[in-house]
């Protein structure tokens, strides 16, 4: 550790002035110090609140209290639209179909010959949504996860797999930050192309952490593309809308309310100071689903409010940093004699000083040894 040795700290240059501008010089620094202080807890108390507002921003968006709902515009306009029953009901159409097309493949791979309805029977429906008693609006759905995305956790890394003929770039839980994607440390893999094409990301994926602290489980990013041929690791769960389902961004919205509201952290299995949301808890998390219109409009309104959220966060950090220089330059000023006014008839601080040293009598000669330099 740095340290610093008597000796060096008793040759320290040390600036002295009169007495009472001493005097004044405190009083004023104590002054300054005590409005920074009101306003660094004015500007955490801003910070504080706006955290609590992007929150319940997210929050009403998944409750339905955000923007007019569809049932209700259909309503007033006389139109009928599709509702979120509806629209889970052509979602798990959608997801049987897409089982069944893919086991013929692997039957017609394989040379087999599928029975006439039998093979059907091996289809897994998804399991229903736990109620947790939050009522939702009128046109709205309840599903889970698993019903309307697919979920795919990612590759294992092993050594085996640090060099190889197909290295890739993949990320991890340490790249996916809340709503956003840190490309600057990316890692690579060997994903050959039966795992590339498994392990891939397309514009679109949701990458949910597995891993984190209690309070940051679950934690997620939309993939928009910026590196070809990227993949993700066993620490993230991919999630990929099922087609003609939630959009990525209402689901990514859904996602971010379960961080701000617990609900990833009560699924989590906590061990020490790690939460593991694992793939079955995931899967089995509470989706709200509403008209896609709807949805639409969600998204749009959750991204101006927070954007405004945004910027003021932003301004918030830059006058904190302000104030921090601030105080550095009141106490440069102050040793510098331009905090307060001068006095010419005080008593100069050459005087203190030869007084200061009488009072001291005469200094003990110092033991010679070797000074210990500070390490940089």
């Amino acid at each position: 550790m740095p340290k610093i040795d008597q000796q060096t700290i008793e040759e320290f240059p040390l600036v002295l002035a009169p007495e009472p501008e001493q005097r004044r010089i405190v009083d004023e620094v104590e002054k300054q110090f005590t409005r920074l202080d009101a306003a660094v807890a004015g500007l955490q108390r801003a910070k504080a609140n706006l955290k609590r507002y992007r929150a319940s921003v997210l929050k009403a968006a998944c409750e339905g209290r955000l923007v007019p709902t569809e049932a209700e515009l259909a309503r007033r306009e006389g139109r009928s639209f599709e509702s979120g029953e509806e629209l889970l009901k052509r979602i798990l159409k959608e997801r049987r179909a897409r089982w069944e097309a893919d086991q013929l493949a692997k039957m017609t791979a394989a040379g087999r010959v599928p029975s006439p309805d039998g093979w059907k029977a091996g289809y897994r429906e998804p399991r229903k949504p736990e109620i947790d008693g939050v009522p939702l609006p009128k046109g709205w759905a309840y599903s889970t996860v698993e019903t309307v995305g697919d979920v795919l956790l990612g590759r294992q890394r092993a050594p085996q797999y640090q060099t190889g003929r197909w290295t890739r770039p993949y990320l991890r839980v340490a790249n996916v930050k809340d709503d956003r994607l840190d490309f600057r440390d990316v890692e690579t893999m060997d994903f050959d192309p039966v795992h590339f094409e498994k392990y891939r990301l397309v514009p679109g994926d949701i990458l949910v952490s597995e891993g984190q602290s209690p309070e940051r489980v679950g934690e997620s990013a939309v993939y928009r593309g910026g590196i070809d041929g990227l993949c993700f690791q066993k620490t993230l769960h991919r999630f990929r809308p099922v087609p003609g389902g939630p959009s990525s961004g209402f689901a990514q919205i859904v996602f971010r309310t379960h961080v701000k509201t617990g609900v990833f952290m009560r699924l989590a299995s906590i061990t020490t100071n790690i939460a593991h949301l694992t793939l079955e808890k995931f899967e089995a998390a509470p989706f709200p689903l509403p008209p896609l219109p709807e949805q639409h409009r969600i998204v749009a309104e959750v991204e101006r409010r927070l954007s405004v959220v945004d910027e003021l966060e932003a301004t918030v950090e830059k006058n904190l940093a302000r104030c921090a220089r601030l105080r550095q330059s009141i106490l440069k000023m102050a040793f510098e004699g331009r905090l307060v006014p001068q006095d010419p008839n005080e008593e100069p601080a050459s005087v203190l000083l030869d007084r200061i040293r009488e009072r001291r009598g005469p200094e003990e000669p110092r033991r010679r040894g070797v000074r210990r330099v500070p390490r940089p």
